[in-house]
């Protein structure tokens, strides 16, 4: 081992190090300590409760996604530990510090100097998209592990292709990517998408390429077997084929233009740090450069402002909600009438930084033939050190048009671009290295900005996400005092969360109307929690619907203003419970 490999694996222990306590650490300050459910985990945390204590997987109304891998996880835990909510939300740490430490692995292969894949690890692991479902026993974080492993391990095996070892990455590779589908879906993507590109790419290596070939037609018959079996299962929720969604992508254009618009503004803001040294070049070579780059990010700025004034509401984020909103993570999910912590004036500064650092890097949009070639050269003749990039690069798009084709039906969420955010990051930052001449002055220019704006993301993602299960805690404090009372939990609402647990322990599954099997079981005019009939109200003030109680309410702190808040406990005047 040379000295160059010894120096390089220290640094690769140290930053793992340093991401691994900084994701750690700010969860520490979370605390996420409070015998309460997060959001969609309700349901899948009934699911594996239900298969801990009977031995079988059944599903209760909410699930889209298969569950398999992820509920019998959970329940291994449930066996070892005992059940609580905390137990389960707990048993998916492994995945996010997993995920975190495989990002560094990914993004370091993919071309980053060391420093750089720091930053970028740092950004997606404290990120207020990442902290509040890694401290959940929501999927995607564990979707994440397995995609990230699926594409660390295939890049692995095109390294050494045809080398005994090589076999074995491959079989990870493939296994991660099935095995990671059975918790959900969207992990499938990878080995659907890159085994075929390795195979192309490997393709004078004749058994490996076979090998690749073999993996993908049986990585394609597992995914075609697991979904035959989930649509026959009862109480699932109904998906449309991807063929009709595509139908209704094409039929509504300006809608699936809106859409797109807003996931790339969205993915912007949450890589913004990483595109900053981009930014400034993007903006030296427009004011140096030709006329006609000038004249189209200058008409560009106009158009955006011009957009703003007709329609204010424009200047405002987040563009696509749920995990990142006004009131904080989760937005009013937890309870309506959340205290709003984005104000108008701070979603109007972000969201104008986003659209000007867009504008200045459309500048780069003059240089599309050479763009145009780099790409092509990157996919078509990619050497072992660029293969990574390119099939990050080939899933990130696939992955990006299928979320679009998911929007023509559905809703769709911020958390959704997670698993783009390492690839779009490093994309900002090779191109940078790679085309700027003066490239050293202008890191040492933009990177104070860009550790800046990183420190603020981080501050808001582990501030909110402390409010957030600083909420929780009230809330349980809040339940308890009135189950101790008497009053049962079917005459309390308490939140999504709570109500669906009451809803789950009274009926066995939720009230949604997009579960068609069995016939029936969906049932129009009620609620999704048709068990709960309020007597009593958790919120953050009597509304016209309640009166104060004699419960009066349960204070708690946050790091976010207003840092004193409090959980109302009020009661549901008659002609409210009536209009239930």
């Amino acid at each position: 081992m040379t000295e160059t490999d010894i120096q390089e694996r220290k640094t690769l222990a140290r930053h793992l190090g340093i991401c691994l306590a900084a994701v750690s650490a700010a969860m520490v300050v979370i605390w996420p300590v409070a015998d309460l459910p997060f959001g969609d985990d309700t349901a899948y945390t009934d699911m594996a409760l239900n298969l801990a204590r009977t031995g079988h997987m059944a599903y209760n109304g909410w699930e889209a996604v298969v569950q398999i891998l992820h509920t019998y996880w959970a329940a291994l835990a449930i066996e070892l530990f005992g059940f609580s909510f905390l137990t389960v939300r707990l048993s998916t740490i492994p995945y996010a510090l997993g995920s975190v430490a495989l990002c560094y692995l990914l993004v370091r292969r993919a071309g980053l100097t060391a420093r750089a894949a720091l930053f970028v690890t740092l950004l997606l692991g404290l990120s207020p998209l990442f902290l509040p479902v890694s401290l959940s026993y929501m999927t995607d974080v564990p979707g994440l592990f397995f995609t990230f492993a699926s594409l660390y391990s295939l890049a692995r095996a095109e390294e050494i292709a045809g080398e005994p070892k090589s076999y074995g990455w491959l079989a990870l590779g493939a296994a991660a990517g099935l095995i990671g589908g059975t918790g959900r879906q969207i992990v499938w993507l990878v080995p659907l998408v890159v085994l075929p590109y390795l195979a192309w790419v490997r393709r004078s290596h004749w058994w490996f390429r076979l090998c690749a070939e073999a993996a993908w037609v049986a990585v394609l018959a597992g995914v075609n077997y697991t979904m035959a079996w989930f649509r026959h299962q009862p109480y699932t929720v109904f998906q449309p084929s991807v063929l009709s969604e595509m139908i209704l992508t094409v039929e509504r254009p300006f809608r699936t233009a809106v859409i797109a618009a807003r996931l790339s503004l969205m993915l912007v803001l949450l890589i913004l740090p990483a595109t900053v040294p981009l930014v400034f070049r993007s903006a030296e070579e427009t004011w140096r450069g030709p006329r006609g780059r000038k004249i189209l990010v200058a008409a560009l700025l106009l158009m955006v402002m011009a957009a703003i004034a007709i329609h204010p509401s424009l200047a405002s984020i987040p563009w696509i909600s749920n995990t990142l909103n006004w009131e904080g993570i989760y937005g009013s999910g937890p309870l309506p009438g959340r205290p709003i912590v984005l104000t108008t004036p701070i979603r109007a500064v972000v969201a104008v930084t986003v659209y000007f650092s867009v504008c200045i890097l459309a500048g780069e949009l003059w240089n599309i033939r050479r763009m145009a070639r780099r790409i092509s050269e990157l996919l078509i003749k990619p050497s072992s050190s660029e293969f990574l990039l390119a099939a990050m690069s080939l899933f990130s798009a696939a992955y990006f048009a299928l979320v679009l084709v998911r929007g023509a039906d559905f809703d769709i969420f911020d958390r959704y671009l997670l698993p783009v955010m390492p690839w779009a990051a490093t994309v900002a930052l090779l191109w940078f290295a790679k085309d700027n001449l003066r490239a050293e002055e202008t890191v040492r220019r933009a990177a104070p900005y860009a550790w800046v704006l990183l420190g603020v993301l981080a501050f808001y993602g582990i501030a909110s996400t402390q409010d957030l299960w600083a909420l929780a805690k009230a809330r349980v404090e809040a339940t308890r005092t009135l189950e101790a009372a008497g009053v049962p939990r079917t005459a309390i609402d308490a939140g999504f969360e709570y109500n669906a647990w009451t809803e789950l322990m009274t009926s066995g599954h939720l009230n949604f109307y997009l579960v068609k099997n069995p016939p029936g079981a969906y049932r129009p005019g009620l609620s999704q929690t048709p068990s709960v009939v309020p007597q009593y109200r958790l919120e953050y003030e009597p509304t016209p619907e309640t009166a104060a109680s004699k419960f009066g309410s349960v204070p708690y702190s946050s790091l976010l203003p207003p840092f004193h808040k409090q959980v109302s406990i009020d009661r549901v005047l008659p002609t409210a419970t009536s209009a239930h």
